[in-house]
């Protein structure tokens, strides 16, 4: 627990892995409290799927609501992974809980996001606008989790990635991915989300990102006070005379590997042809993997994939890795942003360099929020505990969360709002601007 006497500001990391969720909701809230003096003025509850199975995040929501004030509010949902003071976790609950009297919050929530997603960001937009309209504070953050994609269950194939049939597969892209968010799946469409959400409330910062199993996208839920829901975004809006601190970098390398869309579905979500061949091939083949190598749910695709995302010469803010195949047809996970695809590579010393880079610009915070997909993680397999060392190395003794949801968003009132993956982004409330503001505030008074 970090307490910033100057400021009221007191910060505490919970955690519990015991197996049965609503022992595990209490034991993560009980880890709370005992650090915090004031109660929590909110709480950040993220859990892995594993509770689906072990009582069910209603159960896990109901044992912390035994312990917490019922009004405190509070969102999150379901990641692949965690890391915190207590160490790396792919299988638990964790919290962040913030104690404040400098803030005031609301909270948001959109259905059916896979479905409509303008307008579940609308509607999330116009409640966090509505619940802060009377606040003095003139500092705006937005929290976010968004529902990920979610595998539909195909007739005879079931729920894969890859389709090899190049018949079911263009049932799949001309029929399926119309039909699929109306019966609750499909892609998450978490680009045009933020798009959305940053032009509703350009004076935000925001951060957040898409919630998800352990990384087989079959099922994630999102938590809002003492809801769950699936198919969702939710968000925590808060209003503030502490400044906000928000970072966002990513650390790829460009390679010469360039190709040229040249035939996309009118959504601009999958691409048929690239330099007039078929899609997947030309995919394939700057990834120098064969098509015998890949089997139904594409092990040895993803593994080499992880480290060759994509983005478009036209817009370099956006990164993704490729999604999966329809065929010969090759859907992403966010709309086409240009007609010339440029791969870039990452290793496992661009990601902990990307992290060790990051933290050391402000060693000062009082805490930190991380955001990073599990991709990084993945990408690291058995090296994910150095993130962890490097977080150490700065913060030891700071309370931190970092969480791995599938896709990460930010924004900040002189940056566009832009949803991607391969990024590691920080927030927190800035010590010496806290510091500045209260001086300031103090000299006023005199």
């Amino acid at each position: 627990m970090r307490n910033l006497n100057q400021s009221n500001l007191e910060v505490s990391i919970g955690l519990s892995r015991k197996w049965d969720a609503r022992e595990a909701g209490r034991d993560v809230a009980k880890n709370i409290i005992e650090k915090l003096k004031m109660p929590p003025s909110f709480i950040l509850l993220f859990s892995t799927i594993h509770y689906k199975k072990h009582g069910g995040f209603k159960e896990l929501l109901n044992g912390v609501w035994d312990v917490l004030p019922r009004n405190t509010p509070l969102i999150g949902g379901t990641i692949a992974s965690f890391i915190n003071n207590y160490g790396c976790f792919s299988r638990g609950v964790t919290a962040l809980a913030v104690s404040s009297p400098n803030i005031d919050l609301t909270l948001g929530v959109g259905k059916y996001s896979r479905r409509n997603p303008k307008r579940s960001a609308t509607s999330v937009a116009e409640m966090i606008k509505k619940g802060l309209k009377n606040s003095n504070y003139k500092n705006k953050l937005l929290i976010n989790m968004i529902s990920a994609g979610k595998l539909p269950n195909l007739p005879f194939i079931g729920r894969v990635q890859i389709i090899k049939s190049k018949y079911i597969g263009w049932i799949a892209t001309h029929i399926g991915m119309k039909l699929f968010p109306i019966i609750g799946y499909g892609l998450g469409k978490e680009e045009e989300i933020i798009d959305n959400l940053g032009e509703n409330i350009p004076d935000y910062y925001i951060i957040g990102g898409s919630t998800l199993d352990s990384g087989d996208m079959l099922d994630n839920f999102q938590f809002i006070g003492e809801h769950v829901f699936t198919n969702s975004i939710v968000a925590l809006g808060c209003s503030t005379s502490l400044p906000i601190y928000l970072k966002t970098n990513i650390n790829l390398i460009e390679t010469k590997k360039t190709l040229r869309v040249t035939s996309s579905t009118k959504d601009g979500r999958i691409i048929k042809s690239l330099d007039n061949r078929p899609a997947k091939e030309q995919i394939l083949k700057a990834l120098d993997i064969n098509d015998e190598q890949i089997n139904d749910l594409g092990p040895f695709y993803y593994r080499t994939s992880n480290y060759f995302p994509i983005t478009f010469e036209e817009d370099k803010r956006y990164i993704s890795g490729v999604g999966g195949f329809f065929g010969d047809n090759v859907y992403l996970g966010y709309k086409i942003r240009g007609k010339k695809i440029k791969i870039l590579s990452i290793t496992g010393k661009h990601i902990i360099d990307l992290i060790d880079s990051t933290l050391r610009e402000k060693l000062n915070l009082p805490f930190l929020f991380m955001t990073s997909s599990f991709i990084l993680l993945n990408t690291l397999g058995s090296k994910s505990y150095k993130i962890k060392e490097k977080i150490d190395e700065n913060f030891k003794n700071t309370p931190y969360l970092m969480v791995c949801p599938v896709n990460e968003n930010t924004s900040t009132p002189n940056n566009p709002a832009v949803a991607r993956v391969y990024s590691f982004n920080v927030m927190s409330f800035d010590t010496e601007d806290i510091k500045n503001y209260l001086n300031r505030s103090e000299e006023k008074n005199d």
